[in-house]
């Protein structure tokens, strides 16, 4: 068991069909520009991200979610090709979007609620290259940005992954993993 600090994240991740894609994406881009620090991540989309929490304390927070997220019901969403995202400090995120729709963006803001994170806060996404520098980008973009990458797949859980803050070795591993209803709300209407 962990005791101190731990981080969080909290994630949705596709099947194994959509990871296996954009790791071949990500293999795409290491062609092409070399290694970079995302090129090793599954495909997930991120939700939230807490770090250098006390985990005695945030712990059992998260276990308290389980009566609420299980009413979640499960989601199908469609990817529909590349964006990217430019930081402040002139790097750049190249990502597979997923396609706002009334109904997902309604399940993202029903999620939001039950985590009491702000739809602001989310840009539903799965990363390519996380954070590369604009050298890299101008390398990459031309590739992507003409690339059809069309998918359905659905989301029936939601991951909370969890390492020690303090340790340089510690590697994220599965704390909890909560399964929505089985029902789907469908994305795509």
């Amino acid at each position: 068991m962990m005791t101190g600090y731990s981080d969080y994240m909290l994630l949705l991740r596709p099947d194994e069909r959509i990871c296996a894609e954009i790791s071949s994406y990500k293999k795409l881009a290491e062609g092409l520009i070399g290694s970079y620090p995302s090129m090793g991540s599954t495909a997930h989309i991120s939700i939230a991200k807490y770090t250098r929490t006390k985990s005695y304390m945030m712990r059992p927070a998260i276990e308290r979610l389980q009566p609420k997220l299980k009413s979640m019901q499960a989601v199908t969403l469609q990817i529909n090709n590349f964006k990217f995202f430019v930081h402040k400090n002139n790097t750049y995120t190249i990502y597979a979007v997923i396609e706002a729709t009334y109904q997902s963006d309604n399940w993202f803001a029903a999620l939001g609620k039950q985590l009491r994170i702000s739809k602001s806060q989310m840009t539903p996404h799965i990363t390519i290259a996380r954070s590369i520098n604009e050298n890299s980008f101008y390398k990459l973009w031309p590739h992507f940005k003409y690339i059809t990458f069309r998918q359905r797949f659905m989301i029936n859980s939601l991951t909370v992954l969890e390492r020690e803050t303090l340790n340089n070795q510690s590697k994220w591993a599965i704390f909890h993993e909560f399964v929505f209803e089985h029902k789907t709300a469908d994305a795509l209407v």
